[in-house]
């Protein structure tokens, strides 16, 4: 295949990807694509079509790098209130003494065939 149409590809591949959220997608392509860039010449032997996929590709790229990012944000925003969340309940459990195991014996009463 060639540069004009692999990095076509790579473009519309980045873009699928960060769309559907799928981030081992999004790592592979940018693997291959680093891997690929460094193999070829230097940009002065590509022609002006060549360069205008590539041109095509890196507002792509940058777009897909700025999404993962806010994404990355948005993430630890959402763990953070997970574990403010946590840290609430927990104190919650411990100040009214429920820690799980204070209703064991008191279920074990109810069920039927129990011992008082």
């Amino acid at each position: 295949m060639d540069k004009q149409n692999q990095l076509r590809l790579w473009a519309q591949g980045l873009r699928e990807a960060s769309r559907n959220r799928d981030w081992q997608a999004v790592a592979r392509l940018d693997a291959e694509l680093a891997a690929a860039l460094r193999q070829w010449p230097s940009l002065a032997g590509w022609n002006p079509a060549e360069r205008q996929a590539l041109d095509l590709l890196k507002q792509v790229h940058t777009q897909v790098r700025e999404f993962c990012a806010a994404e990355m944000r948005n993430l630890g925003e959402t763990l953070e209130l997970m574990r403010q969340g946590r840290d609430r309940w927990q104190a919650y459990a411990e100040s009214t003494g429920w820690d799980g195991s204070a209703g064991d014996d008191e279920e074990q009463q109810h069920l039927p065939g129990a011992r008082a």
